[in-house]
């Protein structure tokens, strides 16, 4: 009888630590990347003029004014001003979409990211809350609220002068490059998509994650500059948009093409802070 009991209190304990399990909510993509710029002067004339990006709107942060600069009706590019901007790590978070933020924030807490006490609403009417990866890279969990800014501009500041139409993943700084990244893969669910070199018995020097409910993906990339996070934009021909953009140049400094270790053609560039910008195309080579 003793151990029938026993047995009957394992059972209960073990179906009311089932149910307190939180799932791990979906993930929809890259929502929009921030960064230090110097002053919005040149965001203005960089993202704005040379890019074709239209400026959105802007919203207050604890860092200062947000401007925002529309990719696509869920996709943005953000600048903080700071006169010191060129010397200092000028990410300050990439952020993932979410459905449901506050149960995202429960899950990484079960499994043992330290989190914020609570989401919060941002400037811009988003919910939102902020933790870093193994390498110190800011990721922002977002939801982007019907009242939001974000949601509120959709169908508008869609300039048909964008470079692209779409950010196609994340270039990220990282300590370490792993084949199975303890938080992306462990604990987040990404997928390795691809790794370079591809022989696993070789150490991996690049890889890039599957965000796991959508087909954008983030890329490691170890480096000693922590400034290599940026943003890649997809283009359909790689060549009408280098010649786009030294028709645009100005005072811009362009970047030479090249065929990847993916064997895509890539275009690389920086701004006058030293923040980088990439372009790829889909196909590989032909």
């Amino acid at each position: 009888m003793k151990r029938c009991s026993i047995l009957l209190l394992f059972i209960v304990l073990s179906m009311v630590s089932f149910a307190q399990e939180v799932a791990r909510p979906q993930m929809w993509g890259i929502a929009k990347m921030t960064f230090l710029v110097s002053n919005y002067e040149m965001a203005r004339e960089y993202y704005g003029r040379f890019l074709g990006f239209d400026v959105a709107f802007s919203y207050n942060s604890e860092l200062g004014t947000v401007l925002s600069f529309k990719v696509n009706d869920r996709q943005f590019l953000e600048f903080v001003e700071d006169d010191a901007a060129e010397n200092k790590q000028r990410l300050i978070s990439y952020s993932i979409e979410t459905d449901d933020v506050e149960q995202m924030r429960m899950y990484l807490q079960q499994k043992g990211v330290e989190v914020p006490e609570k989401i919060t609403v941002d400037g811009a009417g988003n919910e939102v809350f902020l933790v870093h990866d193994n390498s110190g890279v800011p990721l922002e969990f977002i939801k982007l609220t019907n009242r939001s800014l974000h949601k509120k501009s959709k169908g508008k500041y869609l300039s048909d002068n964008r470079i692209s139409e779409r950010i196609h993943h994340a270039g990220l700084y990282c300590d370490e490059v792993l084949d199975n990244d303890s938080f992306y893969v462990g604990i987040l669910g990404f997928k390795e998509l691809w790794r370079y070199p591809e022989n696993r018995d070789e150490k991996v020097m690049m890889n890039y994650y599957q965000i796991p409910d959508c087909v954008e993906n983030i890329e490691h990339y170890r480096t000693n500059d922590k400034n290599f996070n940026h943003p890649c934009f997809l283009v359909d021909d790689m060549q009408e948009t280098i010649y786009t953009l030294k028709e645009r140049r100005g005072e811009n400094s362009l970047g030479r093409p090249m065929v990847g270790k993916g064997n895509r053609w890539l275009l690389n560039m920086k701004n006058a802070d030293g923040t980088k910008v990439e372009f790829t195309e889909m196909h590989t080579v032909r």
